[in-house]
């Protein structure tokens, strides 16, 4: 390469796509690209309320999008190549999706992220051998797709699609009740060439002739179809003499639940949190913290306010929309809390203090205000403040932001940030948009990703790229070994299994006699209704209400079925008849109400959220 050269570094963005499961075998949208986005139609015409059913009723599936960008200049900017245009003669996609749920550990809150005792047990611990314990597993091994606009069963991800000659390849007996597993999903392209996975169709089943599901996470002889694993692309690029072979540095892929309110955000997002164990252990941004120090004060680092500080409180304004919590205190007055004036720092620091610090995770009254700390929400370890003997012990009941997220609003509320936006790398920006709409705690275990987010050796160099294990073995293995890199599967099984039924359990956790919500984000607990006809002469715009519970019955709190189903297996039957949160609205007037509802309900029994008692 001569001096004037420029090397050229090919990426797949985003760096971690999600796709989520859907019960449509034909008809998907793709996975919202910015924050707080509705879904993408693969036509591109405007994402409807209807969209989220296909013509029969049935939940389409996320696909999630990914496309191969190039830098000349070390990463500083990106742009998009295609196929059959310049140097870029073909690409080829791999992908290798599996779910390894089954054989791996019970999961119990917060014990396993920094390595597991020797008596946490694994789930079907009965299964003893290596042998047997690899049947758990569900790997249909890998699959290659390239060209534009292709698509068929060639490239699903089935259980009679397994390749030939791939030894792993595994699924559950086809036995399973009520739902059998017969594939984790499938490879798509558009009319660009970029790579589109779609994952399960939300099938989940057991071996046992009466199906239960006595757990939140571990249930034995269960299965689900949720999966992850990692995206290649092979570039074949003509550098003007010959053609040669580029590999893409590798993305990965989640496929989880559906998202029923894709545009409300949670409090804390995968983003935030991935990018906090990336600032603090790997020092990706000195200019925040390096050596252990935070850069703090008037000459420290300085947050942009619409893009780290604004956002925070625009998730808190979305919650009202799906609890039952009181929506005026979650109103903010912007042009004041964007403005750094010495004269708004009373103002600033009044708001920071609703805001729980970092050690205060197990307090929810500030000593000082008497003001309930926020968020209101439950944490990691939340479950073991109601089990006795260990209430003292937990080590998060509450929820809290990252220390990142923290110490933006530090220097937010000393009046030391800037009031416009960072300016965005397009790659980058894309992966940041596609993991702010994910769950970033609390981790128990999630919904996409549980706290092995928060562990900086599962990553590569490159923020935000989980190191895939070269030379990816045959069958997978059952092990972890981070400095070895991840497999297919090794992502999520740390997850509930199935997930349907830790979605269900999950709504609201009692921690010493208050109820504390869960995810409300991504699992609403109430939801407004559509407002029906108004007469002629009524005045213009929505009216908000009434406001329900989007599953179960609000009228006592210790009935079986309070803001869920009586049954986790209600869920498993029932997770695709539940209604989307969708605003019809506008986004300076927001009004979120429950759309495409298929399970009947009784006769709404309404709240009046300021009277909720959990606030």
């Amino acid at each position: 390469m001569s001096n004037t050269e420029k090397k050229v570094i090919y990426s797949i963005f985003p760096a971690i796509g999600i796709a989520r499961v859907g019960n449509s075998l034909d008809e998907y949208y793709i996975g919202p690209e910015t924050c707080n986005g509705l879904p993408i139609l693969p036509d591109g015409t405007p994402f409807e309320k209807k969209d989220f059913r296909d013509a029969k009723g049935a939940v389409r599936r996320q696909a999630a999008r990914f496309s191969v960008m190039q830098s000349t200049d070390d990463g500083k900017s990106w742009s998009e190549v295609t196929a059959g245009v310049g140097a870029v003669k073909s690409i080829q996609w791999h992908v290798h999706l599996a779910n390894k749920k089954a054989s791996w550990y019970k999961f119990q809150t917060k014990s396993g992220e920094t390595g597991y005792p020797p008596n946490q047990g694994l789930r079907n611990a009965s299964v003893v051998t290596t042998e047997e314990r690899l049947k758990l597993i569900i790997d249909p091994g890998p699959r290659s797709i390239k060209g534009q606009n292709q698509h068929g069963k060639a490239f699903h991800f089935s259980r009679d699609t397994i390749p030939p000659g791939y030894v792993g390849g595994s699924f559950p007996p086809e036995t399973l009740s009520p739902d059998t597993i017969d594939t984790l999903g499938e490879l798509r392209t558009d009319a660009q060439g970029r790579l589109l996975v779609l994952g399960g169709l939300g099938h989940a089943g057991t071996t046992d002739t009466t199906p239960s599901l006595p757990t939140y996470a571990n249930n034995d002889h269960w299965w689900d179809d949720t999966s992850d694993g990692p995206v290649k692309a092979t570039l074949v690029i003509n550098d003007g003499t010959q053609n040669l072979e580029v590999e893409a540095e590798s993305a990965w892929v989640l496929c989880g639940p559906p998202s029923y309110a894709p545009q409300i955000a949670n409090m804390v997002t995968l983003y935030d949190t991935i990018f906090d164990a990336l600032v603090r252990y790997r020092e990706i941004r000195p200019d925040i913290f390096v050596n252990g120090l935070w850069k703090l004060g008037a000459e420290g680092y300085q947050p942009y306010f619409e893009t780290d500080i604004k956002p925070i409180f625009e998730r808190a304004a979305g919650y009202p929309w799906v609890t039952a919590i009181p929506p005026k205190p979650h109103k903010f007055d912007f042009d004041k809390l964007g403005n750094p004036e010495p004269t708004f720092n009373g103002f600033r620091q009044y708001y920071l203090d609703f805001i729980r610090p970092p050690g205060a995770e197990n307090v929810l009254i500030n000593a000082n205000s008497g003001a309930t700390m926020m968020p209101y929400l439950a944490g990691d370890d939340s479950l073991a403040a109601n089990t006795p003997g260990v209430t003292t012990a937990a080590t998060s009941k509450y929820e809290r932001l990252t220390d990142t997220q923290y110490f933006f609003l530090l220097q937010w509320a000393g009046g030391y940030f800037r009031p416009g936006a960072e300016p965005a790398v397009e790659g980058e920006r894309l992966t940041r948009a596609v993991l702010e709409n994910c769950v970033g705690g609390a981790f128990s275990p999630g919904i996409e990703m549980t706290w092995i987010s928060r562990n900086p050796a599962i990553y590569t160099e490159t923020p935000f790229r989980i190191k895939v294990r070269k030379n990816i073995p045959d069958p997978l293995s059952l092990g972890f070994d981070p400095e070895l890199g991840m497999e297919p599967g090794d992502i999520l099984r740390y997850m509930a299994v199935p997930w349907q039924a830790d979605f269900n359990q999950c709504s609201a956790q009692t921690i010493l006699g208050r109820f504390i919500w869960w995810w409300p984000a991504q699992r609403p607990e109430y939801v407004y209704l559509e407002p029906k006809a108004e007469p002629a002469n009524a005045m213009p715009g929505p009216h908000v209400g009434p406001q329900v519970p989007w599953i179960g019955t609000c009228f006592d709190q210790n009935a079986a079925d309070y803001i869920s189903f009586a049954s986790n297996v209600e869920m498993v039957e029932k997770w695709d008849k539940l209604g989307f949160v969708f605003n019809i609205g506008s986004n300076q007037e927001p009004h979120f109400v429950e759309v495409e509802r298929k399970l009947p309900r009784n006769e709404p029994i309404s709240i009046t959220p300021k009277a909720s008692s959990n606030t």
